[in-house]
Parts: C-alpha cells; sequence; structure tokens
C-alpha cells in the first residue's frame, strides 16, 4: 500500500471511530499496536510487573483519545507522531504517579503511616482533574497550528526539531511558541 493510500485510509478509519464504529477503532488499533507496546515497554522498564497492564490501559485510553483529538484537516504532522506523543506524555503522567506512591510508601515504612497531604488519593484525583481542564483549555484557546506546536514542544522537543517535523522555518516556530506563552499568561492572569 502507498503511503499516501495508507495516510487516506487511516483518516477515514479515524473517521469512522468518531462516528462510533467499534470495528473501524480495532483495525486503528491493529495497525498500532506495535507503537502501544513499544512505549509501555519503554515506560515500563523500572516499574512492578502488576502495574504493566495499568501503563497499557493508559496507553490504550490515550490512543482512543489522539483517535478523537487528531487533526484531520492538518497535514503537517501524521497520526501515528500525533498518537506517540500523546501516549508518550500519558504514560509519563502514569509514571511520575507511580514514582510519587512508591516514594510515599518508602516513606511510610521508614516514618510510619501519617497524612503526607500529596499521597492523599483524593488530592490526586483533584490534581489530575485540575490539570485536565487546564488541558482542555489551552487546547480551546490556541489555534490548530498552535496546539500542534503546544504538543511537541511540550513533548520535549526543539524548535528547530518542531520546525522540521512541521516543515515550517524555525523563526515561525519560535514565534508561535511566543504567542502560546502570551495567551496562555493572559488566561492564567484572567482566571484567578
Amino acid at each position: 500500500m502507498k503511503e499516501h493510500e495508507r495516510s487516506v485510509n487511516i483518516r477515514e478509519l479515524i473517521q469512522l471511530v468518531r462516528e462510533k464504529d467499534q470495528n473501524a477503532f480495532g483495525e486503528l488499533l491493529t495497525m498500532y499496536e506495535p507503537l502501544v507496546r513499544a512505549e509501555v515497554t519503554r515506560y515500563t522498564a523500572e516499574v512492578e510487573a502488576f502495574d504493566v497492564e495499568d501503563f497499557r490501559q493508559v496507553a490504550l485510553l490515550a490512543f482512543y483519545r489522539a483517535v478523537l483529538n487528531y487533526d484531520l484537516a492538518q497535514n503537517e504532522v501524521e497520526f501515528g507522531l500525533y498518537a506517540k506523543i500523546c501516549i508518550a506524555n500519558a504514560l509519563a503522567s502514569q509514571l511520575r504517579v507511580v514514582r510519587r506512591h512508591t516514594e510515599l510508601s518508602v516513606a511510610d515504612e521508614w516514618f510510619g503511616e501519617g497524612d503526607h497531604g500529596e499521597g492523599d488519593p483524593t488530592q490526586l484525583v483533584m490534581e489530575q482533574e485540575a490539570l485536565q481542564l487546564l488541558y482542555n483549555r489551552i487546547h480551546t484557546l490556541l489555534s490548530p497550528f498552535e496546539n500542534r506546536v503546544w504538543n511537541l514542544y511540550m513533548a520535549g522537543y526543539s524548535a528547530k526539531k518542531i520546525g522540521q517535523m512541521l516543515q515550517k522555518e524555525t523563526h515561525s516556530i519560535e514565534n508561535a511558541v511566543f504567542r502560546i506563552r502570551k495567551k496562555l499568561r493572559r488566561e492564567l492572569r484572567e482566571g484567578e
């Protein structure tokens, strides 16, 4: 299958998933299963065996969200790269949660159980919900191009690398990052 035909097929499958076609999601997942497996493996090297399935569930949820949120109107970023970034971000967050939980467990063993504030499951859920609300606010605040730049920037890519990936000049990416920061500062100030 030619690359263009494969790209069109992926876009068609994404549209079918959005129309609630579960078979289309199954096809997409089959196509991208190696990516999901590779990302899970990359992030679970240092976690307990029983946590690996949790990471897989997080990866699958991130993949599903990537399918729902991918901008079909743009041609700069392939779906596979977008999905990989979404999965990597979700797994990195999950790894932070696991590490924090492990650190608190060790602290409890040394100092006895107690209220450490940040270990409160209710507090963690509230923080995650607040973070998700913030991400949603950011997504609606930024243009589609700025969203792509922001996602790649947050994934740790440099302006030069983002420019290469999006086939734009580095200064164009730097300007977008400047606009994004300005919008976010203004939004955060207004939200206080």
